[in-house]
């Protein structure tokens, strides 16, 4: 996924509590079922203010856990392991807007 280009999201950065949602299963290797969680490259760049992502599955209830905290101006990665619903994973911003970057690197399955 890459916000930036249109890669897996719209073509947009993500505002204020806004969320984009990453269709996984089937995609880059991923097998289309029996998935369970994917373990994922997330980069934030180009955020306007000091902010964090919250990774969580797609259809469920967001916690309040951070997976990656910014600032403005700053770009960022960290890797993430979150669970897998109905094939596809969810991705919160906190404030402001951001660019965000997506790489799966593996995945878990039944």
């Amino acid at each position: 996924m890459d916000t930036r280009s249109g890669l897996g999201a719209a073509k947009a950065p993500v505002g204020e509590g806004g969320v984009v949602t990453l269709a996984v299963a089937g995609v880059e290797g991923v097998p289309a079922t029996g998935v369970t969680a994917v373990i994922l490259n997330v980069t934030a760049t180009n955020p306007t203010t000091s902010s964090y992502v919250s990774v969580f599955p797609s259809g469920t209830t967001r916690t309040s856990a951070s997976n990656l905290n910014f600032t403005a101006g700053q770009t960022i990665p960290n890797l993430v392991v979150v669970p897998v619903v109905n094939g596809r994973v969810s991705f919160y911003n906190n404030a402001g807007s951001v660019d965000l970057i997506a790489d799966i690197t593996g995945y878990f399955s039944k």
